[in-house]
């Protein structure tokens, strides 16, 4: 083979090969800012389309202030107006209408305790929500006197901080009864305390998953729409059960509140928690229900999740009983199906109306006897 001729051939390749890699190179870059600005034309469309429906652009609801005890609390004036829902916060930092202080003669004041579940985030409006649909039945049916509440949910509040949150600021308003629903987030507490470690490990970057949780209303959407199916595929990624420590702490914590209560003259309701999954019998498919609690609880699989209601559920009966204080079994009435919720463990105004019913009947039946009613326990 002549070696001239092998030589003088390279420089007519090199250009070759070259111009091919600059085109791909130029193609790849075109794909990723197609895709990059498709991206944020869906992020943008999601944000017009939340603001529209809920009055909020952003994951996490311009709602709150900073708290030194809990992190964050709610904002005194704080409104989110859209056509899907309307919420306002009062001047006492609670959503909801205002209420008197001092306490009118004659009033008989709930303040209830509790998580998102409580706030009821996915109600139409405030007074959809299950506190004020409690205090309508209760105005409704009472032949006396005349009753108000303070809504004392807060999203993303374990019981530690409501305990704080009843000390610091609600028992100045002068409550007579104290309404606890509240097991949701001391789930995803415990979860995050036996299993953060390997919770993290299947995340790209804590700070960088947080980011856009906090900001992105896409991937706030994909996580929980791929959760479910995350959880059937990949069951190994999750863990089934938690232990006893935190359901230990929490009923041991409950106990104390009942008993700080009980001897501040305030009576008190216990409620388990309902949740729209753990029904074999029900039609809809068992991780389509859960997917909420699946995408919030990433350590935890579907039988975990049952486990974990199941167990602090029944941590809350255990106590009712020994501290002899009324219980709404809300785990046991309101019935598991998609009906009554928007997600896994959240409301819709179907459930919040029978949840409030059903504690104003309780109470109804078990305090509101005439002379507490007209302010003497």
């Amino acid at each position: 083979m002549n070696v001239g001729v092998v030589v003088g051939a390279i420089p007519k390749v090199v250009p070759r090969f070259h111009t091919r890699a600059v085109r791909m190179g130029r193609k790849t870059t075109a794909t990723m800012v197609w895709a990059i600005g498709l991206l944020l034309c869906t992020e943008a469309g999601l944000r017009v389309r939340a603001w529209h429906r809920l009055g909020s652009q952003t994951p996490v609801a311009d709602i709150y202030q900073a708290d030194d005890a809990s992190g964050k609390r709610l904002r005194p004036g704080a409104v989110l107006h859209g056509s899907e829902r309307r919420l306002s916060i009062n001047r006492f930092g609670f959503r909801g209408p205002d209420i008197s202080l001092p306490k009118p003669s004659g009033t008989l004041r709930i303040a209830v305790l509790g998580d998102s579940t409580t706030f009821g985030m996915e109600a139409s409006d405030d007074a959809s929500v299950w506190v004020e649909r409690m205090v309508a039945e209760l105005n409704g049916r009472s032949s006396g006197g005349h009753f108000d509440a303070i809504n004392g949910g807060v999203p993303g509040y374990a019981l530690a901080d409501s305990i704080r949150l009843l000390d610091a600021r609600i028992a100045a308003l002068e409550p007579d009864i104290v309404v606890i629903e509240q097991v949701a987030t001391d789930i995803a507490a415990h979860a995050r305390r036996q299993f953060g470690k390997s919770a993290k490990a299947v995340a790209l970057s804590a700070s960088l998953a947080g980011f856009f949780q906090k900001h992105s209303l896409l991937v706030n959407l994909l996580r929980q729409n791929t959760a479910a199916l995350n959880a059937r595929l990949i069951p190994q990624r999750r863990h089934d059960r938690l232990d006893n420590r935190g359901v230990e702490e929490y009923s041991a914590r409950l106990a104390g509140l009942i008993d700080v209560c009980q001897r501040n003259g305030r009576r008190v309701v216990l409620c388990t928690a309902p949740r729209s999954f753990g029904d074999p019998s029900a039609s809809t498919d068992q991780f389509t229900l859960a997917a909420s609690a699946l995408a919030h609880n990433p350590a935890l699989s579907l039988a975990a999740m049952n486990d974990a209601f199941d167990r602090y559920n029944d941590a809350i009966r255990r106590v009712a009983r020994v501290t002899n204080t009324p219980l709404v079994d809300l785990d046991r009435l309101v019935p598991r199906r998609a009906e009554y919720f928007v997600d896994a463990v959240h409301l819709n105004n179907a459930g919040h109306t029978q949840v409030g019913d059903l504690v104003a009947r309780t109470i109804l039946r078990t305090y509101a006897d005439p002379t507490f009613v007209l302010g003497d326990p």
